[in-house]
């Protein structure tokens, strides 16, 4: 049975300081990863497993990678909370993604410091589909563009500003910005699959 709606709402989901992938970003990522019934999808730098949890629910095996100990009891709680199953990894990428057993179809990369364009190069590797990155540091776009272009994937990107209503006194409505976010994809093109690892 279908999720009757995607792109929940943050309030679903238990995070820290509001460290957590906006459902606007969310919904463009779970457009771009194409989670399904049969697939595989690694969600790295997990966080809350908001990502993650949303693929769960439209039927795909997920496997969430998170290198904090309050992070991965997280994303079990959320796993939990709505009543999907979700191998949490403990552990940093690109090293936790190394033991990982199968390739993936498709990958969200969501954290991601200085090793990012090692972590987006690792699972560029691996993914038979597609890896979507979300960075709020526009820095680390171009490193994380070459990753995804070195591996033989058609890149594509967007910059995601979003300002939500938001009320006032006097039964008026405002609009508050969210932090703006960069959505990186990757998508492999029929050539490129040749140098998948089986």
């Amino acid at each position: 049975e279908r999720p009757a709606g995607w792109a929940l709402e943050e309030a679903e989901f238990a995070h820290r300081d509001s460290m957590i992938t906006k459902f606007e970003v969310r919904a463009l990522a779970l457009a771009r990863l194409g989670p399904r019934l049969g697939d595989l999808v690694w969600d790295v730098g997990a966080g809350s497993g908001s990502v993650a949890v949303e693929c769960a629910r439209f039927g795909a095996a997920v496997v969430a990678v998170e290198k904090t100990p309050d992070g991965v009891a997280r994303v079990r709680a959320n796993a939990d909370a709505h009543g999907v199953d979700v191998d949490v990894v403990h552990g940093s990428a690109p090293e936790a993604l190394e033991g990982l057993a199968g390739d993936p179809d498709a990958v969200f990369v969501g954290g991601g410091g200085r090793e990012l364009p090692a972590v987006v190069s690792a699972c560029a590797r691996r993914a038979r589909r597609t890896v979507v990155v979300a960075m709020a540091a526009l820095d680390r776009v171009p490193a994380a563009r070459a990753a995804l272009t070195d591996a033989g994937f058609t890149c594509d990107g967007v910059l995601v500003q979003s300002s939500r209503l938001a009320p006032l006194p006097g039964d008026v409505t405002r609009l508050a910005a969210t932090n703006p976010v960069f959505l990186l994809w990757g998508v492999r093109t029929p050539a490129s699959s040749e140098g998948v690892v089986q």
